[in-house]
């Protein structure tokens, strides 16, 4: 029934051992070398993201120190102009108190010389005025 041929069987795992010999070196080694060398890769890939994490965490912590600096030049910055702003402001102030004080000074001289003017053209008319008024009094 079943013959089982010495010489086919040795041949059968010559060819069978020639195919492992052969798909090792052809498919297996370069897959094997691929798989190692992606591997490597991924692991690289893996060391310059942790360089990479600290060299961002660096910068952001650069970025923050200028913009805090950035922050404290425009506050001394906004205090200069409300400083100068303020100093600016009183002095116009002063200017214009100033102004209406000698404005106030020369309408009370003004007003004294008036009054005394005033006295003066009564004092003048003073008889005449009396004299109206008595012919008023009388008229009543």
């Amino acid at each position: 029934m079943l013959d089982i041929h010495l010489g086919l069987l040795i041949f059968t795992a010559v060819i069978f051992l020639f195919l492992v010999f052969a798909l090792n070196e052809i498919l297996y080694k370069p897959l094997l070398n691929f798989m190692r060398r992606r591997e490597e890769s991924i692991e690289n890939d893996l060391k310059n993201i942790s360089n990479n994490d600290e060299a961002i965490q660096n910068a952001l912590d650069e970025a923050n120190k200028i913009i805090a600096q950035a922050k404290e030049q425009a506050a001394k910055i906004r205090e200069d102009a409300l400083a100068k702003a303020k100093q600016s402001a009183s002095q116009e102030l002063e200017n214009v108190k100033n102004e209406l004080e000698n404005s106030y000074t020369k309408f009370l001289k003004e007003l004294n010389q008036d009054r005394i003017q005033l006295k003066k053209d009564l004092s003048a008319n003073l008889a005449t005025y009396q004299q109206i008024l008595q012919d008023k009094l009388k008229a009543i």
